[in-house]
């Protein structure tokens, strides 16, 4: 057996239109050493005829069962492969330029790598659907994932003897890729995302919004939430502490509070105060220090957490986290409790928003002032309704997303919250209502 072998399988299912523009442009690969392996799935039209006419040396593979499982597949077409590498890609995939497999052997070799997906480009005849999906989920940036699951074999390499200690789930109807990318993950293997591996794809990810597998999809997702056990840390960031007029921390009513769920492995306060650290000395509360680097008023909880979430999955492997903010006294009651038994795991981000009530809303910047809503009606005549985030109050954020985004996502479940639960603490202005009272 040739060192650095890759075998190439391709999978198919009455790809006539298609597999030979795929097969053509493996073929012309700039990286030569590799082979063929064509696993169909019972095609009925001409796919295995032209396999059969123009490409002689592809080793043909049958998938006989009579339900389609993707992971069974892919296992299949692996037990017949003689290479170190497995590059897997759809028959109605086209390789975008002869570098494809080059670009994905420079990053599969490398060491703790256990697989590397490519991006996926759309065609003139993609559904517009479908190209939406396709460009937020391809960018253009490399990176390399230490938690994030997301992971696709319609353009994908993995080394063969990570796939010997992983197969692919054979019980799934889809995300085979992304269940078997979360197994790996957890054994401290890491997956690259290579832009540069590119190929054509005309339906991509989405499949043209096809209800039915979407429901299915995400059927697989819930189940399995269910099964892995979230794992979540309250934080907040604390510069300068608030203290109350009877002395007491603004902040102890929501610790109390979240002291009481189980569901919360541990509350972790980020500050470098030494007051608040001697007032509430706890089991179920951490300590961690500010960045100098963020020290500055400019940083807010987005920025510094993430900056500090990786040292807190590194050390208590978090899955979630919940953030809060002291400046907001007012919470709804048992509010935390309603918070994480809201969360839905087919969401990154789980935010309450408010009614904003004000009829003006301004836009300044350094030269100008812009109007973004204005409204000289009575309240109960206005038409539209304005809202704003509260993601202080208490947010839910899967640890995934906060590295890449903060508390920020397109993929967001919002609920509502009474206005009144919006309220800020601001202790100038509290200072000027005392002085009058």
């Amino acid at each position: 057996m040739k060192k650095n072998l890759v075998s190439v399988v391709v999978r198919t299912k009455n790809e006539n239109f298609w597999i030979g523009k795929c097969l053509k442009a493996i073929e012309n690969q700039l990286y030569k050493n590799f082979e063929i392996i064509v696993v169909d799935n019972n095609s009925t039209d001409t796919t295995l005829k032209i396999i059969k006419k123009f490409f002689p040396k592809v080793k043909i593979v049958k998938y006989k069962s009579k339900y389609f499982l993707p992971g069974k597949s892919l296992n299949l077409g692996i037990s017949k492969a003689k290479g170190d590498y497995i590059a897997m890609i759809s028959g109605h995939c086209i390789p975008k330029n002869n570098k494809w497999l080059s670009n994905f052997m420079k990053n599969i070799k490398i060491k703790n790598i256990a697989g590397c997906y490519g991006k996926q480009e759309p065609l003139d005849i993609s559904n517009p659907a479908d190209v939406r999906d396709m460009y937020y989920l391809f960018g253009k940036d490399k990176k390399i994932q230490k938690r994030d699951p997301f992971f696709h074999n319609a353009n994908s390499i993995i080394k063969k003897n990570v796939w010997k200690k992983f197969k692919f789930d054979e019980k799934t109807h889809h995300i085979e890729d992304r269940i078997w990318a979360q197994k790996v993950l957890e054994k401290n293997y890491r997956i690259i995302y290579e832009p540069k591996a590119s190929v054509y794809h005309y339906h991509g990810v989405g499949h043209s919004h096809n209800s039915l597998r979407v429901k299915r999809i995400s059927n697989i997702i819930t189940k399995r939430s269910e099964i892995k056990k979230r794992k979540i840390y309250a934080v907040s960031v604390i510069k300068n502490p608030i203290i109350k007029k009877n002395k007491e921390y603004l902040i102890s009513e929501a610790l109390e509070d979240l002291k009481k769920l189980k569901k919360i492995h541990k509350i972790i306060l980020i500050t470098n105060d030494k007051k608040i650290r001697k007032a509430f000395k706890s089991n179920k509360i951490i300590f961690l220090n500010r960045p100098e680097s963020l020290s500055e008023e400019i940083f807010g909880p987005d920025q510094i957490l993430r900056k500090i979430f990786p040292k807190i999955y590194d050390k208590y492997k978090s899955t979630h986290i919940l953030s809060f903010e002291e400046i907001y006294p007012n919470r709804p009651n048992n509010f935390f409790k309603k918070l994480i038994d809201n969360y839905d795991d087919n969401y990154d981000c789980l935010v309450p928003f408010a009614r904003y009530k004000d009829h003006n809303i301004l836009k300044k910047d350094d030269t100008s002032i812009e109007v973004v809503f204005k409204s000289n009606l009575p309240k109960t005549l206005l038409k539209h309704s304005v809202f704003r985030e509260v993601k202080g109050l208490g947010c839910i954020v899967r640890g995934s997303n906060i590295e890449a985004n903060g508390r920020e996502s397109k993929n967001t479940k919002f609920f509502e919250v009474k206005d009144k639960f919006a309220f800020k603490y601001d202790p100038d202005l509290i200072k000027v209502i005392n002085k009058f009272q």
